[in-house]
């Protein structure tokens, strides 16, 4: 008795096994005929994008910390002519 169900039991299983493998087989074409996505190319290009940004924002900084150097060191030279000024007129020697 457990033969005959074991016999009705085997077409049944070897049709599903093969519908399986056709299945898998039809996914796996599939998987690899479609074009994979790579976005290291894209990660790459923004990161060069915020590269140069950051670059243009450094070199931007740069020249105004320059300037602004430039400015503090006349305006200094100018305070301390006003001073040297001021001390001789206090001192009467003017």
């Amino acid at each position: 008795m457990a033969k005959a169900g074991f016999k009705s039991f085997l077409p049944s299983f070897i049709t599903i096994a093969f519908e399986l493998m056709q299945h898998w087989k039809r996914d796996y074409a599939h998987n690899n005929n479609i074009k994979k996505l790579d976005k290291t190319t894209e990660k790459l290009g923004t990161i060069e994008n915020m590269l140069l940004r950051l670059e243009k924002k450094i070199q931007a900084n740069r020249n105004l910390i320059n300037r602004l150097q430039q400015i503090l060191f006349v305006s200094l030279g100018a305070n301390l002519i006003l001073l040297l000024i001021i001390l001789i007129k206090l001192l009467g020697l003017l």
